[in-house]
């Protein structure tokens, strides 16, 4: 019978497979098609090819197409835009009211206390007695079997689920496959422990049955260590005619002996397991975990079992080695353990550009433009807190699979490094400490001071082969072997290299390839490198000619910040307590095992990872691109073609680049930073007149570390008033809040003098800095040797000086905005619709007000009152406006509705009586209507008047020139992000699915393997390609609305994953750190190591 119901429509679906092309890649042919019905079919009505020879069109067939939208994350509409744009720069944001949460929820241990804390107790010691069993008179199994003389209920086991008593025939018998349980039993007053040997429980290896017709006894000290404990078990080997040897025996029954001959100490796979997993999440040392175990079993330290720590380590290091090798599938190839190469056991990153892999055919011709698509991004750095110490030998510790995994192979790369002990690394552009200490008593006693290491600079996974230890600091001989040795695995073409000293390492590293580097790990030919430095790095660089240097505008990039070392290295370190007294090879095999897990967390992190990227790299493009372009069609068309010009000669230029540089600012009066060098140059000149240095830091720069530490503190300042607000307009810190005070904690007790200690407190940037600017003048010069003040003076007018000019060019580059929104008829597309872009700019112009402000303070502080204040006047929220902007002056209005009648009274007369000497009182200048509103009636602030300026024509503000170029590179580099994400996301989905596929060609077992074992090694390998295809399928579905769907908040994934947040309004941009977008840690799930 046929159906009334219409037919349905064809559904469609968010993915597409990526379109095979077999054209040459310079012209892409495409057709527009087009459906008819025939019958109840649909059919496809051929149309003729055309030809599209654009770089839109290989870009369409070729990257990832996860749903984009030039909207997300801009207004609705420009009313939010020109409300904010119009608003003074001073004016506060309005915050986001909180939700009132209820006493339960803010504060859950009060109502616990209060109400829950005395029966919760009761019940928990209600369980020392016999509890709701305490009626029973015979033994319940008994009864149930119906047996004549039922046995006294005495023993009860603190494992089972219903904690019922019985006899002690009835315990052995239930426990019978639980031979781990914790048995007590009841004296008649109290329990006490025991155990089931005790009672008579054998357990019988290799029966099924549990029965043997001529049972083995095993040693009479065996001991079982299980999750619960030390357990005394009665194990019989099988000695009849079945008999396999002992060992075995044990393995089959999921006991890891810690000896093949006599086994002394067993530990079951379910301890071996859990060990291992809190080892890897917790970094905790097997020693303590012992200690743990040994307080389950006996806490009063009466009758403590003898001690098998050595045994355990022993057994979980093999564990350890067996479990990578699983992974791997070593025990699925034909060539097994013996056939393992260097790096088969590292885990790869899925997202990098591997040919044959994840990459489609023909990927060498795709345009310029887009050749980015296909560039490895390698971070490189040195870790000296895991050290190793002078501790056993290879010979007696050799490690079990030293090479196979993530560390070098030792014997060719200590060779080398040995080769070039004679080179001389140390920094001439950042003295780092960790150079500097390469040959002093930091390095006695140590086999090694650390490990040196590289990581993919998307994906944050440790690469295979690129880890290795330091000899004696970070040479560049270790650094060289290690980045050598790791780039064996790409074969692209082009190559980022990131390195926090790489304007120094990166100059002869040709050279060294050319002359000195063993063939094995030399680069391949036509390979390209880019020398990059870490974001948070690179400011502390000499300024001049870095910007080559500087991720935010090195073409292609996106927002990698390249940091991702320093996000490996945190986990890691508390590795150092236990690995330090390790032996050698042991050390590598834990390094090993280790990074594995950090490369598996972030493997199946992956899609959360690149799905939160993508949500905020679209939201970032939109917002740069609308700031630029608003920017842009605010200033001259010819101009900007000659600065785009020079913009883009630049990026082309190869490293060393000569062309002019467009983000160079001469500067046109004495800075800060010249100051300090003039400072730095006369103290050596007066150390070389025979001058005395009393302390290791010089009194110049002691002064300058103080006027760090204060601009530290107010950036904190800054930062815990907006997340304590959450105001709308606030941008989120990359680091926590917490992360930042420790930090500044750190940098403080540096700074201190040995003799005083820094008050403890709960705020550091509340701390007081004891500059000669603080200390009263009367005794200044008795405290202060002579000079410093004067030091400090100089500094203090150069802060001045800087921060004026600062304000006014955020305010010239607010004034092109207003002028471009009013450029505009209304019903056209309103400038910038983000007031997020109008909020950086105004709380750019804030930070420098509040740097100016203390600065003069500590001025006056110092010089007192004099002509010096015609140049630098106090400076008010009303006067920081634009020089085409009316002075709209505003009476300051307080809270209303909670000062009484006279308390208002009192504070008008006060607002109008304040000492305009104190910075922190900002009074509004009261105007009257004669004083008019009007154009002609236009007050210049005095930021304007005063000396130096720049010149206010397009052509000749380098300022303008500077700002245009970076809002263009931080456009061009949102913009790249999101075609990167795009085209990981497809690479992942690539890599997945070819992993399935060769796990599936490992479902064949290799050759002389029995029944059992073969069965076993096929389902390993079919669990683990369906495994790849689950996570595939996951990741596809995370991807499909990326702008739309969020994650589950209950999830793992999301509860740990990290906020992508942008750094701009805590670090001043003069600094070169510009839009430090970081990519967001990947989710650590923690996930069982054995499904893998």
């Amino acid at each position: 019978m046929s159906s009334s119901r219409p037919a349905k429509r064809q559904r469609t679906t968010g993915y597409h497979d990526p379109v095979p092309l077999a054209d040459d890649f310079s012209t892409v042919h495409a057709r527009e098609g087009k459906v008819k019905k025939v019958g109840k079919a649909i059919r496809m009505a051929p149309m003729e090819r055309v030809p599209q020879p654009t770089e839109d069109s290989w870009e369409k067939l070729t990257a990832w197409t996860a749903p984009d939208s030039t909207d997300f994350a801009l207004d609705p509409n420009g009313d939010l835009y020109e409300a904010a744009l119009e608003a003074d720069v001073m004016e506060d944001l309005p915050t986001v009211q909180k939700k009132n949460k209820s006493m339960i929820s803010r504060r859950p241990h009060v109502r616990w206390k209060d109400v829950h804390r005395q029966t919760y107790l009761d019940e928990i010691i209600r369980w020392s007695g016999r509890a709701d069993f305490r009626a029973a008179k015979d033994c319940p199994d008994c009864m149930a079997r119906s047996v004549e003389e039922p046995g006294s209920p005495a023993y009860r086991c603190d494992e089972c689920i219903l904690p019922d008593l019985t006899c002690s025939s009835c315990c052995v018998r239930r426990h019978r496959l639980h031979p781990f349980h914790r048995i007590r039993r009841w004296t008649g007053s109290h329990f006490v422990k025991c155990s089931l040997k005790s009672l008579g429980l054998k357990v019988q290896l290799n029966h099924g049955s549990m029965f043997c017709e001529n049972p083995e006894p095993c040693h009479a000290s065996l001991l079982v260590l299980h999750t619960n404990g030390i357990h005394e078990v009665d194990i019989r080997y099988c000695g009849c005619a079945r008999a396999i040897p002992q060992h075995l025996q044990l393995l089959r029954r999921r006991l890891y002996p810690a000896s093949q001959i006599t086994a002394k100490t067993c530990a079951t796979f379910e301890l071996l397991e859990h060990h291992h997993t809190l080892a890897l999440t917790t970094k905790g040392s097997t020693y303590d975990f012992y200690r743990a175990l040994e307080k389950s079993t006996n806490t009063s330290g009466i009758r403590v079992p003898k001690s098998r720590y050595r045994a355990l380590f022993r057994m979980s290091v093999q564990w350890r080695h067996l479990q990578m090798l699983k992974r791997a599938g070593r025990a699925n190839d034909a060539s097994s353990v013996e056939g393992t190469q260097p790096g088969d056991l590292a885990l790869l990153c899925p997202s990098c550009p591997r040919p044959g892999i994840n990459l489609l055919d023909g990927w060498q011709d795709a345009p310029e433009g887009l050749k980015f698509l296909y560039m490895a991004f390698i971070c490189m750095d040195a870790n000296f807190r895991l050290k190793n110490q002078l501790v056993s030998n290879y010979s007696q510790d050799p490690g079990l699979g030293i090479g196979w995994a993530y560390m070098v192979p030792r014997l060719p790369y200590e060779s080398y490094v040995l080769s070039r002990a004679g080179d001389e690394d140390i920094s001439t552009c950042v003295g780092l400490q960790a150079l500097a200490k390469a040959n002093t008593k930091f390095s006695v006693g140590l086999r090694y001071t650390g490990l040196s290491l590289t990581v993919c600079g998307r994906s944050e996974m440790i690469l295979p082969l690129g880890v290795g230890n330091l000899h004696k600091g970070e040479r560049y001989a270790n650094m060289d072997y290690v980045f050598g040795s790791s780039l064996q695995f790409f074969m692209v073409g082009l190559i980022l290299i990131s390195y926090d000293i790489c304007c120094q390492w990166f100059i002869n590293l040709h050279k060294q390839m050319e002359e000195h580097w063993p063939e094995e790990i030399k680069l391949r030919p036509n390979t390209k490198l880019i020398p990059a430095i870490p974001k948070l790095h690179e400011p502390m660089h000499q300024p001049t000619g870095h910007q080559v240097y500087s991720l935010n505008y090195i073409k292609g990039c996106g927002h990698s910040d390249c940091e991702c070392p320093e996000r490996v290295w945190g986990p890691h370190n508390p590795l150092a307590n236990s690995t330090k007294t390790q032996g050698p090879g042991t050390r590598h095999d834990v390094f090993d095992d280790h990074f594995s897990f950090w490369n598996w967390l972030k493997y199946i992190g992956l899609g959360l990872t690149l799905l939160r990227r993508y949500k905020a790299a679209v939201a970032q493009r939109n917002l740069h691109k609308e700031a630029h372009r608003g920017l842009t069609e605010s200033l001259d068309p010819e101009l900007v073609k000659s600065w785009e010009t020079i913009s883009v000669e630049w990026e082309q230029d190869e490293f060393p680049k000569k062309k002019k540089n467009p983000y160079h600012l001469d500067s046109a009066y004495l800075s800060e930073l010249e100051v300090k060098k003039q400072l730095a140059e006369e103290e050596e000149r007066r150390l070389a007149d025979g001058g005395i240095s009393l302390h290791a830091t010089s009194a110049a720069s002691f002064v300058q570390m103080g006027l760090d530490l204060e601009d530290t503190q107010r950036r904190l300042q800054r930062l815990s008033k907006a997340m304590a607000s959450k105001s709308s307009g606030a941008i989120g810190q990359e680091r926590s809040l917490t992360e930042e005070r420790n930090t500044l904690r750190m940098d403080q007790s540096a700074c201190a003098s040995s003799a005083q200690a820094l008050p403890k407190s709960e705020k550091p940037e509340d701390a007081d800095i004891w500059l000669p600017s603080r200390l009263p003048s009367a005794n200044r010069e008795r405290i202060c040797r002579p000079g410093v003040a004067g030091m400090e003076e100089r500094l203090r007018d150069a802060q001045c000086a800087d921060s004026i000019n600062k304000v006014r060019s955020v305010l010239k580059l607010k004034a092109r905005m207003i002028h471009f929104k009013n450029k505009n008829v209304r019903g056209q597309r309103d400038g910038t619709q983000s007031r997020a872009v109008i909020d950086r700019v105004h709380m750019k112009a804030r930070n420098a007000a509040d740097r100016y402000r203390a600065a003069r303070q500590a001025k006056l502080a110092l010089a007192g009152p004099g002509t010096w204040e015609e140049a630098f006047r106090i400076l008010e929220d009303a006067d920081i406006r634009g020089y085409q902007d009316p002075n709209r002056l505003r009476p300051r209005v307080g809270r209303r509705g909670v000062l009484e009648d006279d308390q208002v009274e009192g504070q008008s007369q006060h607002s109008l009586t304040a000492a305009p000497e104190d910075p922190e009182f900002l009074f509004n200048e009261i105007r009257t209507r004669r004083d008019g509103t009007g154009e002609t009636r236009r007050t210049l602030s005095w930021i304007w008047l005063t000396t130096p300026s720049s010149g206010a024509d397009d052509d000749k503000d380098d300022i303008l020139r500077v700002e245009w170029a970076k809002s263009r590179a931080r456009a061009t580099r949102a913009s790249e992000e999101v075609m990167l994400l795009k085209e990981e996301m497809r690479r992942v989905l690539a890599f997945l699915e070819w992993r399935s596929n060769w796990w599936k060609t490992r479902e064949e077992p290799r050759e002389g393997l029995n029944k059992e074992l073969a069965e076993g090694v096929r389902a390993f390998a079919v669990a683990q390609s369906n495994l790849q295809d689950d996570l595939a399928a996951h990741f596809r579905g995370l991807w499909k609305a990326p702008l739309t769907e969020e994650p589950d908040d209950s999830s793992p994934d999301a509860a740990d994953a990290d906020e992508d947040i942008d750094d701009e309004y805590d670090r001043d941009e003069d600094e070169e750190v510009e839009d430090y977008d970081e990519p967001m840690s990947d989710d650590e799930v923690l996930e069982d190591p054995s499904t893998r």
